[in-house]
């Protein structure tokens, strides 16, 4: 059976690839992406360490490209949590694209300040599929607080989230 799956995987990447290299469109210079995040969370210390839900988080964000080679944007936006924590901050970061393939990474700073604090950094990796002036990504993203007024002294709090963002690009 695993030989008879492999030529179809090999198939669809090979088409993925093709297609994508293909339709290498130059980068936008603005984009604005709407983005949903969920997961789990670990908080605490050593031993104490707990796992459960993250709350929902909701991000509005925008870029500028700052590099066409390689593809590098310049984000920042506003970031919101819900269902468990009420929470408003902010985001910054870069986002590395490859022209060929579907893939970004990105990596940043996140500030939450309403109720309270909390900093921390964030990286996330996933694909985007674009077409006219849209794209639906997916990412995984990793946000770890480690600083600020609701994290007990020695603690840390990290989110590893499956994140579905809508990306609208603008020349």
């Amino acid at each position: 059976m695993r030989l008879a799956v492999m030529p179809r995987v090999r198939s669809l990447l090979v088409l993925l690839l093709v297609s994508h290299t293909a339709a290498a469109d130059p980068p936008p210079l603005y984009e604005a992406e709407l983005r949903l995040g969920y997961g789990v969370t670990v908080a605490g210390s050593g031993g104490a360490m707990e796992t459960r839900p993250t709350p929902l988080s909701i991000a509005a964000t925008g870029s500028v490209a700052i590099s066409v080679e390689p593809q590098l944007a310049a984000y920042g936006g506003v970031i919101a949590e819900t269902l468990d924590r009420n929470s408003v901050g902010a985001t910054a970061g870069v986002r590395l694209t490859s022209p060929t393939l579907p893939v970004r990474f990105a990596a940043g700073g996140v500030y939450v300040f309403a109720p309270f604090t909390l900093w921390g950094g964030q990286a996330s990796v996933g694909a985007c599929h674009r077409g006219g002036g849209l794209g639906l990504c997916g990412d995984l993203q990793l946000t770890a607080y480690v600083a600020g007024t609701d994290l007990a002294p020695g603690h840390t709090v990290t989110q590893i989230q499956g994140v579905l963002g809508m990306v609208f690009d603008a020349l």
